[in-house]
């Protein structure tokens, strides 16, 4: 029975993204997109990964998707003819060269059954014991942690967690880049919306305090940066809504700090660990749990900072789309 879900789960994630790829209508697109993001999270709680599962759904079905709903939303104003519907083109490459499409997708299904005969062979050869999960329970009481997940990704494989970080950070410059760096200013005249007052007055102590737990839960339990970060970074969001951008109610310097600590500690522990004879974040197992927990906060910090200035960034410019479209209609 446990292999049939297994499968089905499988068989579903794969179905889901094909979907996406495919889906005629940008409405579509974004709603299985949804879909497909609750399917890897729960594949991450097949595997016994609740960390990854909570992160996956945080992110790609909760943060990603208020992006992509925001985006649709404005992409809804625009005139039919003024932007790429994927549906007509879709059509019209099918009609005029209907072999226009058998490369690519011959390609994809080729390419998806490499992956999936790669993923196959490693599954098979994993020796009997769980592979790397009696190592890692072995080593449990020098990583500072103990819950193996984050043993993992802060300590015996840290630089997979730097790297990350340094990614969201990367996906930040790449949203200046397209719509220019940005002084986020509080705007002159914010509509009294009660509802929205109410939420944020009830949900920013509560979603503060419950990140706080969720960082400092890590350590033995289901938790820890990224999950803390969302939950931040939701504050963020939700003060930006309410007509009050945290960029625009600190110093400059301190959101520029705020955007690089995680990973600049992240890198600087790494360089005297190297001076003091260790590897590359190989932490002292007296100092691990306190490094870990400082790396944590950080981190936690340093995320939920990247995702508030990419949510105001491209909230701000579709703004000033939108206002260019209701200017020209």
């Amino acid at each position: 029975m446990s292999i049939m879900i297994d499968i089905i789960l499988a068989v579903l994630a794969i179905y889901l993204a094909l979907q996406c790829l495919f889906a005629p209508r940008l409405t579509q697109t974004v709603f299985l997109f949804f879909a497909f993001g609750l399917a890897l999270a729960l594949a991450w709680v097949r595997l016994g990964a609740v960390d990854v599962a909570i992160t996956e759904a945080a992110i790609a079905s909760g943060f990603l998707g208020v992006l992509f709903l925001d985006a649709l939303r404005d992409f809804s104003l625009a005139p039919p003819l003024k932007w790429d519907n994927l549906e007509v083109v879709h059509s019209s490459l099918a009609t005029k060269n209907p072999k226009s499409l058998f490369l690519p997708r011959l390609a994809l299904m080729l390419g998806l059954g490499l992956f999936l005969l790669i993923a196959l062979e490693a599954v098979w050869k994993i020796p009997e014991g769980g592979g790397l999960t009696a190592a890692a329970e072995a080593l449990l009481p020098e990583s500072g942690v103990e819950h193996p997940v984050t043993a993992v990704l802060l300590n015996f494989r840290a630089y997979d967690t730097w790297l990350e970080l340094g990614v969201i950070l990367l996906g930040l410059l790449a949203t200046f880049a397209v719509g220019g760096i940005k002084i986020y200013r509080k705007p002159p005249v914010v509509a009294d919306d009660i509802l929205l007052r109410q939420v944020i007055l009830f949900f920013t102590p509560v979603l503060f305090l419950f990140g706080a737990f969720l960082l400092y839960f890590g350590k033995s339990g289901p938790g820890g940066a990224f999950q803390a970060a969302v939950l931040w970074g939701a504050i963020g969001i939700l003060l930006h809504l309410g007509g009050r951008p945290v960029f625009s109610m600190i110093p400059r310097w301190l959101g520029q700090l705020s955007l690089t600590v995680g990973l600049g500690f992240f890198l600087i522990l790494g360089f005297f660990l190297l001076a003091g004879g260790a590897t590359l974040f190989e932490y002292p197992p007296a100092y691990a749990g306190v490094l870990i927990l400082i790396i944590e906060t950080l981190a936690a910090i340093s995320i939920a900072a990247a995702l508030t200035a990419i949510f105001a960034n491209l909230n701000q410019m579709n703004k000033e789309e939108s206002n260019q479209i209701e200017s020209t209609n």
